[in-house]
């Protein structure tokens, strides 16, 4: 991937297509953020599957969210996003991966792909499917229902019909038609979701390992440190997001109910500027269906709809103002 210096680049020139409530959206916003980037967002709206959309397939053929342009170039992957923006912008804020030559670069690259490593959807979708394995989840049945829908068969068939309806993209709806018929086929298997259950806490079991190492360097020399050291790195990007996402789903019992350090690192995370600006918002329902509203309408329903829609609202507002008063 060829990448330009730092200095040659405008951060006016990012654009990120995201969905709120994608935790693979979550790492790349969160990434932006804690370079002190700034740039331009367009939401792919999930429930009414945009990101199937040819317009959009002809961006990404694979259909992944997020996906960010920046000089002429489509990125697609978060990993590969998040590795992009701290190459490209070098100069701005902290490296996010250091040089692997450094003490501090071979530990945020081992526990990066350790992290990067784990099937966060299938946690996600394991749980919609299987909801006894989860406890205390945040996510609304109603969303679980949606979920659900949205990797059913008819989804896989839609894909198909879309395939016929655009003969330039036959070959990628069809490949994401198949994705989509074995991915769903993974999340209905039971016994594969509670190995990988099984598999996450040894993860994080070496993850509490490393805070602890991190805790005695505190302890030493009286500087916060988080996961790899002072800096808030790559690693930090997917743990962080990691537990939270795992605490909406309701699996906060296999992570950090039952690690003290890892508990204590997700609650200082939480009051960490970046993340409280691009993550925390992700897990209220409420505010993320306001948010996604007026777009939903458009899609759905027309502009004219959005106009009424927004009068609505702003009449109850007043409304709800004077009755107070």
């Amino acid at each position: 991937m060829a990448a330009s210096s730092g200095s040659q680049s405008s951060s006016d020139d990012l654009l990120l297509y995201h969905c709120d409530g994608s935790f693979f959206s979550m790492k790349v916003r969160l990434a932006l953020a804690v370079k002190g980037l700034s740039f331009k967002k367009r939401t792919v709206l999930f429930p009414i599957q945009e990101n199937f959309e040819p317009w959009y397939m002809r961006l990404d053929p694979a259909g992944l969210v997020p996906l960010l342009v920046h000089d002429g170039k489509v990125i697609s992957e978060s990993t590969r996003i998040v590795d992009y923006v701290d190459t490209v912008f070098h100069d701005r804020g902290p490296r996010l991966a250091p040089p692997v030559d450094t003490d501090l670069g071979r530990r945020v690259r081992h526990f990066r792909d350790l992290l990067d490593g784990l099937p966060v959807e299938l946690y996600s979708y394991g749980t919609i499917y299987h909801p006894d394995l989860a406890k205390d989840s945040s996510l609304p049945e109603i969303l679980r229902r949606k979920a659900r829908k949205f990797l059913s068969p008819s989804t896989a068939q839609r894909l198909h019909d879309l395939a016929a309806m655009h003969p330039d993209l036959a070959e990628a709806y069809t490949r994401k038609a198949n994705n989509v018929a074995e991915r769903t086929r993974d999340r209905e298997d039971r016994g594969l979701i509670e190995k990988l259950l099984d598999e996450l806490e040894v993860a994080l079991d070496e993850v509490e390992k490393e805070l602890g190492e991190r805790k005695k360097e505190k302890d030493a020399s009286g500087q916060q440190q988080w996961l790899c050291g002072e800096s808030f790195t790559a690693a930090d990007v997917m743990l962080s997001c990691l537990l939270h996402r795992l605490k909406w789903v309701g699996l906060s019992h296999r992570s950090t109910q039952k690690r003290p350090l890892l508990d204590a690192y997700y609650l200082r995370a939480q009051k960490f500027p970046p993340f409280k600006a691009e993550v925390m918002y992700t897990t209220s329902v409420p505010y993320m269906f306001v948010r996604n509203l007026p777009g939903l309408i458009r899609k759905t329903a027309g502009p004219k709809l959005v106009v009424w829609a927004a009068m609505i609202v702003a009449v109850a507002a007043v409304a709800a103002v004077a009755l107070k008063y």
